[in-house]
């Protein structure tokens, strides 16, 4: 058994030493071959010679051009050996081998296409996936699960007990078979930069029969958002945000469908977007409203 674990970065020098240091020392007495990968995506600070002059045990995969994250996390997968995939986001901190156990579910869970620890968010306060689908007023939204107390992580694994919890795909952190993976064609990097990239890529897993689902056996903890906010405005990330919503959901009408009069909604969403100035959305919006989906 062999994992590769991807660590995306772009300009995460000031993050990437902690994590580092903590992948080796929670992978040190693993008693399986693994393998850490730094998929760097074009950063313009000291990332790489960071990672190659303090860290040689890592392999380093430096990209020329800036793909975004999903990109930049298939380009580390396509250097990745190992039968198993872990995604790590650079502001994660864990303790001990977490890996260990969500493989060990994935091989006795041939429907499971990735399984996730809990991963609490200080930030937001919450475990931050557990969350569910929520369709409202004519667009699809990812909210906490309503059932589980996710503001305190050990009061959700008291909750959730040994249970697998579907849930759509965190990009945080996961762990996923290389072959389905790449069966999926990984991130569509249609998404650019960030979000919904990970919920897409879970939800095409979904069609095939195969689970995104969380496992109390681990969990991990999450800065959330570190990177993007050095890089992207408020303004910018909901920007783009709401593009891939509705990327998302233009190639899922179907979640809409059982909805009377959900295109209707959806004209409804372009004075907004006109107001707000999120003109970016508005091509997808009139392709939904008068159009069918795309995949």
């Amino acid at each position: 058994m062999r994992l590769s674990v991807i660590v995306p970065n772009f300009n995460g020098e000031q993050l990437l030493p902690a994590l580092l240091e903590n992948l080796q020392d929670s992978l040190s007495p693993a008693q399986y071959e693994w393998e850490i990968i730094v998929a760097d995506d074009a950063s313009t600070d000291g990332s790489c010679t960071l990672v190659t002059g303090r860290f040689p045990h890592v392999r380093l995969i430096a990209g020329e051009r800036n793909l975004g994250y999903g990109g930049n996390c298939n380009r580390g997968a396509a250097a990745a050996s190992g039968k198993y995939l872990a995604f790590v986001n650079s502001d994660v901190s864990l303790d001990g081998d977490v890996f260990a156990p969500l493989m060990a579910r994935l091989e006795g869970s041939r429907g499971v296409f990735a399984l996730m620890p809990l991963v609490f968010t200080e930030a937001l306060g919450r475990v931050e996936n557990l969350q569910e689908m929520w369709i409202s007023r004519g667009l699809p939204w990812l909210r906490p699960v309503s059932e589980i107390i996710v503001e305190d992580w050990q009061e959700a694994v008291d909750m959730l007990g040994d249970k697998l919890r579907t849930a759509p795909l965190c990009g945080a952190f996961f762990v996923c078979r290389r072959e389905h993976f790449n069966a999926l064609g990984g991130f569509d990097p249609v998404f650019g930069r960030a979000y919904w990239e990970d919920v897409d890529l879970g939800y095409r897993a979904r069609r095939l029969g195969l689970g995104t689902v969380i496992c109390t056996d681990a969990v991990v903890k999450h800065a959330h958002s570190q990177t993007l906010n050095r890089v992207l405005s408020d303004r910018g990330k909901r920007r783009s945000l709401l593009r891939n919503q509705a990327l998302f959901l233009r190639r899922n009408l179907d979640l809409l469908r059982p909805i009377p009069w959900y295109r209707l909604y959806l004209l409804l969403r372009i004075p907004q977007r006109i107001l707000s100035g999120d003109w970016g959305t508005i091509p997808l919006y009139l392709s939904m409203a008068f159009g069918s989906a795309h995949r």
